[in-house]
């Protein structure tokens, strides 16, 4: 899923140039409200790490920042920081904590909305059969590292991007014999693209992985 930041809110711009504002914690309402809807229609209505369906619910969703207000102060006002992801299991042992939960105050090497990170998931994210996700690169990599960190491969991620991609497959056995490019392009474009309600489909990256390595065969 690739995240293209727009400009950040009017209402976070007034904020920031008033001199008695307080940072992140101070941010009124109305601000917060706004930012949090921007988040949601850049990336689809999908948590930026992991790909669940988001709901506009403060409730049910937060505000994170790539880089923790703990240790960039300077940052907490940055647009660019942000992100809208899930809760993450918050409240439960670490083991089934993912996503920012998970996170917590460590770092992340590589930023799902910063535009000269995203050619390196399409070269290196990888989905097996059963819904793992991981990197091509050495054990150690970096990449390998921020999924770590993440948890992306908790249980229940496992199985859900595992039930994408099975549906996908029956998709594509409906029909007797192989799919032609054009066929898997279409299907391709339905699962990059954003729907009417400026949605994309949920854990889409499986889908979008498969479809691509399968059009690679074809070609």
């Amino acid at each position: 899923m690739k995240i293209i930041k727009k400009s950040e809110p009017v209402l976070l711009t007034k904020y920031k140039t008033q001199p008695e504002n307080s940072g992140y914690d101070g941010l009124p309402q109305d601000v917060k409200d706004a930012v949090r809807q921007q988040l949601l229609k850049e990336q689809g209505y999908l948590c930026a790490y992991c790909m669940q369906r988001l709901e506009n619910d403060p409730l049910k969703i937060k505000i994170e920042h790539w880089h923790c207000q703990e240790k960039y102060h300077d940052e907490q006002l940055d647009y660019k920081n942000m992100l809208v992801v899930c809760k993450g299991n918050e409240g439960h042992p670490p083991e089934n904590q993912h996503c920012d939960t998970r996170k917590g105050s460590q770092e992340l090497h590589y930023n799902p909305s910063e535009k000269t990170h995203y050619p390196v998931f399409e070269k290196h994210i990888t989905y097996s059969g059963d819904g793992t996700i991981k990197s091509t690169a050495t054990d150690e990599s970096a990449l390998e590292i921020d999924l770590k960190v993440l948890n992306l491969n908790y249980s229940r991620l496992k199985t859900n991007r595992k039930a994408v991609l099975n549906a996908l497959l029956k998709v594509l056995s409906e029909e007797s014999g192989k799919r032609t490019s054009s066929e898997i392009q279409q299907l391709l474009a339905g699962w990059q693209q954003k729907n009417g309600a400026g949605k994309y489909k949920e854990y889409c990256g499986i889908a979008c992985y498969y479809l691509n390595k399968k059009l690679k065969s074809i070609r």
